[in-house]
């Protein structure tokens, strides 16, 4: 998945113009962080107030995905709140990440790492809080991601 492709860009954007608060994790942020592993798919923590939900259900819209009324009250489960956004790219809402309960979201937020994509500034989880997550998680992969991204953040020491 190349990260500047211009349905992701599109997507940003439209995520930023409405005001969601999300933080992107998973693979996608794995690769930010200098572990380069493919992924089939993006994973997007999401502020869960009503607000936020609205939010992202006006982004969709004007991204052209349609209107999902759902979403101000459906159940975000991870592998199952999938959304094709166009170019075989899926993407996955979180309302939870395992192995930060104990952290609220705009906590998370304001530690997170931004990327500037074509003037799109995206938050990605903090390396940190992704090691976390991934270990909370303990898929064979996510073993894997943790042992590289420990040594990444131990270069940046």
């Amino acid at each position: 998945m190349d990260v500047l492709d211009n349905e992701l860009i599109k997507l940003f954007k439209a995520l930023n113009e409405n005001n969601v608060s999300y933080i992107m994790v998973g693979g996608f942020a794995t690769r930010f962080h200098g572990f380069n592993r493919s992924t089939d798919d993006l994973d997007m923590w999401l502020e869960d107030t009503l607000e936020n939900r609205k939010n992202l259900k006006k982004a969709f819209v004007q991204f052209d995905y349609g209107d999902v009324d759902s979403f101000e009250t459906m159940q975000f489960v991870p592998g199952f709140s999938s959304f094709n956004i166009g170019n075989g790219i899926e993407l996955d809402i979180l309302t939870e990440m395992r192995g930060l309960e104990n952290i609220p979201f705009n906590e998370c937020l304001s530690m997170a790492s931004v990327a500037n994509l074509e003037d799109v500034n995206v938050p990605f989880l903090h390396i940190n809080h992704l090691i976390d997550n991934k270990k909370e998680v303990n898929r064979p992969k996510d073993q894997i991601d943790i042992i590289e991204l420990e040594k990444i953040r131990d270069l940046r020491l």
